[in-house]
């Protein structure tokens, strides 16, 4: 068979072609369609496309704690290269082989861009300066830090919290909630869409790289503070108001 940039572009969904943000849709996906090509002709497996990215999210992250105006716009740069592997290896498993590890495989490098992403740009604004943040202030550190561990937290607490809901509904205590992220209401409930657009999928890749050329990393830390510190405290509010309403019904 020919995996050609066509191929890729054909055996994806009508409907999976129009998730994702604006500039996965209009630029990274059908740039990762002859990327995907490549990498088949290499006899590249989906996994092993979200290993290496996960690889390019450490360094990229990497990247922003030289002390280096280059170094930075080099993080910037791998960031958004990370986003293009994260459609490669979509294409890869959809149009060649799905792998039983490929879920685990492509949020990993996720997970480490977001938990470290917003912590290093923050120590990089701390050495280097920003727009509205002076060289030297601890506290863009801080917000960063937090803005990395609000949405692994929040992570954190969605995955045990379904844990338990699954193990209750195994037990017939409890009827498992039909989730906003499911793939029948991907791509069409409200939340989702804010996610794609405004998440590490969508705008901040590209705003990380035109924030590290013009040295306005702080204004990109302090978005991800509000944006992350926001996500978590609305989740985590919902998840705690269903385990309430549950046990108050048993």
């Amino acid at each position: 068979m020919k995996y050609t940039a066509k191929y890729f572009k054909d055996v994806m969904p009508e409907a999976h072609r129009k998730k994702g943000s604006f500039f996965v849709r209009y630029f990274f996906r059908p740039l990762s369609y002859p990327c995907a090509s490549l990498s088949a002709k290499l006899k590249l497996s989906a996994n092993t496309v979200s290993y290496m990215s996960a690889l390019i999210a450490l360094a990229a992250c990497f990247m922003f704690i030289m002390n280096s105006h280059i170094a930075h716009i080099i993080g910037g740069i791998l960031a958004n290269v990370w986003l293009l592997m994260d459609c490669i290896d979509g294409n890869l498993a959809r149009g060649v082989r799905k792998q039983p590890f490929g879920e685990f495989a492509d949020s990993m490098s996720s997970y480490i861009l977001v938990g470290l992403i917003c912590t290093v740009m923050g120590y990089a604004t701390y050495i280097e300066g920003g727009i509205i943040v002076p060289r030297g202030t601890p506290w863009i550190i801080i917000m960063g830090a937090l803005a990395s561990s609000s949405d692994s937290l929040m992570r954190l607490i969605y995955q045990k919290y379904k844990n338990v809901e699954r193990k209750m509904a195994d037990q017939g205590i409890v009827e498992p909630i039909q989730e906003v992220w499911s793939d029948d209401n991907l791509g069409q409930n409200w939340k989702v869409r804010v996610e794609f657009e405004l998440g590490i999928c969508g705008i901040l890749p590209p705003a990380i790289l035109v924030a590290a050329i013009f040295k306005a990393l702080d204004l990109v830390v302090i978005y991800c503070f509000f944006y992350y510190g926001a996500s978590f405290i609305s989740s985590v509010s919902m998840y705690v108001i269903r385990a309430i309403r549950a046990d108050r019904s048993k």
